[in-house]
This record gives C-alpha cells, structure tokens and sequence, in this order.
C-alpha cells in the first residue's frame, strides 16, 4: 500500500534547477572577482613600471647634474687656485712696487736735491751777473726741478697708499677739515677764497689717507678758479644707507662727502680721464701741479671701499663726490 505523501502545509517547494545553478554562479561570481584583481594588478604592474622608468630617467637627469657639478666644481678649485695664485703674485707685485717707489723715490731725490742746491747758488752767487736770457734759462731750470721734486713726492704718495695705516679709528671729519684748512691758510688768504663748511660727522677709516684726500680736493677746488674772481667753495656731507647691502642683517651707512666750486670747470668728454696717472687738462704754466693728485684720490677711495665722483660744468664749477662707509 503506497503511502500517501503530501507536502506540508506552508512550506516552499525545493527548485531542483536553481540548486543546481547556485554553485555556478558563485563560481561566475569568483571569477569575475578574480577578472577585477587581475585588472587591478596590472594597472598596478603598468604604474610600477612607470614609475621604475621615471626614476630611471630621474637618475640620469641626477647623475647629468652631478657630474656638471663636479666639473663645476673642479673648474671652480682650479678658478680658487689661479685666484689664489694671481692675489699672491699681485701683493708681490705690490710689495715690490712699494720698495721700488720708496727706493727710487730716495735715489732720484739725492741728485736732484744736489741740482736744487747748486741751482741756489748759483742763483745767489752769480745771478746779478747772468743777462736776461741766462736770467730767464735759470728760472725754468729751478721750476723743472721744482716740479720733478714735486712729481718724486707724488709718485711716493700713491705707492705708499695700500701700506698698512690706522683702518678702523674714529675720526672727526669736522676737525680735519678744519686741519686742512689752517694749513692751506695762506692760499686761501691769496686768493681772498670764501669757504662754507657744513656740518660734518663722525666715521671710520685711516685718518692720514682721509686727510691726504680731502685736502687734494679742497686745494684744487681753491686752485682752478676763473681769473680775477675770488674762489668759492661748499664743503657739506650727509649720512645715506648702503644700498649695496644684501641678506639679513642690518645695512650699514655711508658718508657721502660734497666738495663744490664756481671755479673753471671741466669739459664733460674729460670727466672720465681726470683720475689717471699724470692727467692734465691745463699747461703747466696756467696751473701748477703734478697731475697725480687725482689718481691719489682714486686710490684712497677704492682701497676704504667707497666711490669718488664728478660733475662738472664749463665756467660754471665742480662737485665732487666722495662717499665712504661710515
């Protein structure tokens, strides 16, 4: 007797089809998980390899500049060792220049006071007795060795410049100024000149070469004036910031030094040629001097590392301007 099966109530009936579909779809849905990990992996493998080339190409650009760095490098050492070797010779150089100009300056002096002297007695002992023409050939004789002990002194000077000196002391502008012009008193009084003096500061420097600069230029603000008319010159000065200064600390100051004159003046086409050696815009009979005064000045100024300057005008003057660190 067959039993008589019925399903329970409520309960769903198992589809045969789908139970034997699931293990299949999970196994699609694996292999599409699997698909995903494999596109990802290469992306990754394909970034890698990117990568590993853009380091590559990153170490040839590296390897490109540090090999330009050391030749760089070694051009500068061998720049350093040729600088090294050109400053040495150089201070040789100038230590040999300085013993040479004080050598020549005492060789050349001996002979020539010796001519100075015989030249005065000469003067003396038989200058009545010489007619005009002798008279007159004497004269330029004891003026040509006045200007060759002047030009002897001169070079000295300028070679004695960068010797060692007081670098660094305190010093009044004003009282040197004032120096300076007690001891040009007397062509100040010849010449009936009127001198303004500004008020003046405080700096540092070597007070020899500061004096020896500003008297070459006070005198020849007081010597180039026009004929006939008395000499008028400013002196003034006033305290600027160096604008050279770079990076972080505090800039420091300079002293900018006017020295102006309503003397003759000077063509502009020779501004740029009145600080050589022996410069001269003037015959030596219209206005004495070395031509070396000038240059002095130059060289002081470079060595304190400042600027010298000029402006000048035809009949109408001068200004000279100094500036110094203060």
């Amino acid at each position: 007797m067959t039993p008589n099966c019925q399903p329970q109530a409520g309960l769903p009936l198992a589809d045969p089809e789908s139970a034997l579909m699931k293990p299949f779809l999970q196994l699609e849905e694996t292999n599409q998980c699997l698909e995903q990990d494999l596109l990802r992996q290469r992306e990754i493998a394909r970034q890698c390899t990117q990568s590993v080339r853009e380091l590559e190409t990153r170490n040839l650009e590296i390897s490109a500049v540090r090999d330009q760095a050391l030749t760089e490098l070694a051009e500068r050492e061998r720049i350093e060792v040729t600088l090294r070797q050109k400053t040495e010779e150089l201070a040789r150089s100038n230590c040999d220049l300085e013993q040479f100009a004080s050598l020549a300056a005492h060789d050349l002096q001996e002979p020539l006071h010796s001519i100075q002297v015989f030249l005065d007695l000469l003067q003396v002992k038989h200058g009545s007795s010489l007619n005009e023409q002798g008279q007159g050939y004497l004269d330029r004789v004891m003026k040509a060795a006045s200007r060759m002990q002047q030009l002897i002194e001169g070079v000295f000077v300028y070679s004695r410049i960068d010797a060692p000196g007081s670098r660094g002391v305190a010093m009044s502008l004003q009282h040197i100024v004032e120096d300076i012009l007690s001891d040009l008193g007397a062509q100040i009084e010849k010449s009936q000149a009127d001198i303004h003096v500004g008020e003046l500061p405080m700096i540092h420097g070597d007070a020899v070469h500061i004096r020896q600069l500003l008297q070459n230029l006070i005198g020849n603000a007081l010597k180039f004036h026009k004929q006939g008319v008395s000499p008028v010159v400013h002196i003034s000065c006033v305290i600027i910031q160096d604008r050279r200064h770079i990076g972080t600390g505090k800039p420091g100051n300079l002293c900018q030094i006017e020295i102006q004159d309503q003397g003759i003046g000077m063509p502009q086409e020779h501004l740029g040629k009145i600080f050589g050696m022996f410069a001269r815009l003037h015959r030596k009979d219209e206005y004495e001097g070395t031509g070396i005064g000038l240059a002095v000045c130059q060289r002081i100024v470079t060595q304190c590392g400042g600027a010298i300057s000029v402006c000048s005008t035809i009949g109408e003057g001068s200004t000279f301007t100094v500036t110094l660190p203060a």
